[in-house]
């Protein structure tokens, strides 16, 4: 028999009750967040979903493999530079704050636990990165979140459109930080 047993807070937001199958259902879809808590009637505390996996019946699920040629031909293909310091991301309503990871002229990678926009949405972004001589503000789309902790979490953004300065202020720095990766050229 089930029973509405099962609360999850996930989003920063309260849901539930749900029962066990609804649960199970919604971590197959993808729809509980990997830092999403738990709670069962009759439990003291909330519990990081991945406690409940066995009383659930869930298998975690595993991890695809790694392609580094996958990732190799990707950045050669768009060349980033890593970078470290604060992006701020909104949309007019919901805001994240998190760190910048890499960055070409094409877009950047914001680490932050808040997955709360969705792939297509329009964010405004106010960037501070060491590397960078001043912060920026530029306009992006979302174009994939990463929850696979093999590597860091957060957005994908893809810039939308870059003023001139700021665009060759981004080359300068990932051609500095990238031209010992270059193949050596035979003089001819």
């Amino acid at each position: 028999m089930n029973e509405l047993v099962w609360y999850l807070y996930h989003n920063k937001q309260q849901m539930g009750p749900f029962e066990n199958h609804q649960l199970i259902q919604m971590y197959h879809s993808n729809m509980i967040a990997a830092d999403a808590y738990v709670f069962k009637v009759g439990w003291k505390d909330w519990r990081p979903v991945e406690e409940a996996f066995e009383e659930l019946g869930i298998k975690p699920k595993e991890p695809p493999p790694i392609d580094q040629n996958l990732i190799a031909a990707r950045r050669a293909g768009a060349p980033r530079a890593t970078v470290s310091g604060r992006v701020v991301v909104h949309n007019n309503g919901q805001l994240a704050i998190g760190q910048g990871v890499n960055i070409s002229t094409t877009g950047i990678f914001v680490e932050t636990q808040d997955q709360i926009f969705t792939i297509g949405s329009q964010l405004k972004l106010s960037v501070r990165c060491k590397g960078l001589a001043k912060a920026f503000n530029a306009m992006a789309q979302v174009i994939r979140f990463n929850s696979d902790p093999r590597f860091p979490i957060g957005y994908g953004l893809r810039f939308e459109h870059l003023e001139d300065a700021i665009r060759s202020e981004i080359e300068f720095l990932v051609k500095a930080q990238n031209k010992d990766k270059e193949p050596d050229r035979i003089a001819t």
